[in-house]
């Protein structure tokens, strides 16, 4: 039973990291390739493009979850973002850091709803649906290469959701805690304006406050619109 679980698992496992792997080698590959901007006015004391602060919007799909820690399969999930970040440290050019908290402002989720009594999906079991909303307060990312146009990054976020319905289980919760780990990059099409393509793979689990807790794992792929600037501009 337990290397029938485990070796279920690692194809989703390892598409995880493969996805994550790809985004992180073809964004080293064109930052490599990439001549860096011009330094920004010496007014603003800022070198590269961006700036201190980010305002940004992105938009995700799961198509299929994963299960290295959630049990509920067959979950599609497709949440929309509302960015922040400040860059609190930098190290010349090798690496920025950023915190970097989000809103959800819509999220809806589909599952197969399992039988009441045995708690099992079938084919024939129906798919519901649910939209919510949140926030994740907890959240930072590091952005490679600062001072070029095109900079991958390494990112994660905690925080929580509430819907309307309880989730993934009729003795489930309408309040889910989430945590995700993702790799994208920024591609700069102008000095303070970026381009986002990312991937996350992320956590949804009641955590055990209500009688029965699946949980579910969503790959999420998205994409998202960014704008900079520093104080005073």
């Amino acid at each position: 039973m337990i290397f029938n679980s485990v070796s279920s698992r690692c194809p989703r496992l390892m598409c995880a990291t493969a996805a994550i792997l790809v985004l992180l080698g073809a964004a080293r590959v064109l930052a490599q390739h990439t001549v860096a901007p011009s330094p920004r006015p010496a007014t603003t004391h800022w070198q590269g493009p961006g700036g201190r602060h980010e305002f940004g919007v992105w938009w995700g799909y799961s198509g299929f979850s994963g299960d290295i820690w959630g049990a509920a399969h067959s979950v599609r999930y497709m949440p929309t973002g509302i960015r922040y970040s400040y860059e609190f440290a930098r190290h010349n050019q090798l690496w920025s850091l950023r915190y970097s908290p989000e809103i959800t402002p819509y999220a809806t989720i589909t599952w197969l709803q399992p039988d009441i009594l045995t708690n099992v999906v079938t084919e024939e079991s129906p798919r519901l649906r649910s939209w919510g909303s949140g926030v994740s307060p907890v959240g930072f990312r590091l952005n490679l290469h600062p001072l070029a146009s095109v900079q991958p990054f390494l990112s994660n976020n905690a925080g929580f959701l509430y819907f309307r319905d309880r989730v993934l289980s009729a003795q489930g919760s309408q309040w889910m805690y989430t945590i995700d780990f993702g790799a994208g990059v920024n591609i700069y099409h102008h000095h303070n304006q970026a381009l986002t393509l990312g991937y996350r793979y992320q956590h949804l689990s009641n955590a055990n406050i209500s009688f029965h807790n699946p949980g579910t794992d969503a790959n999420t792929f998205y994409f998202g619109v960014s704008r900079f600037l520093n104080k005073g501009e």
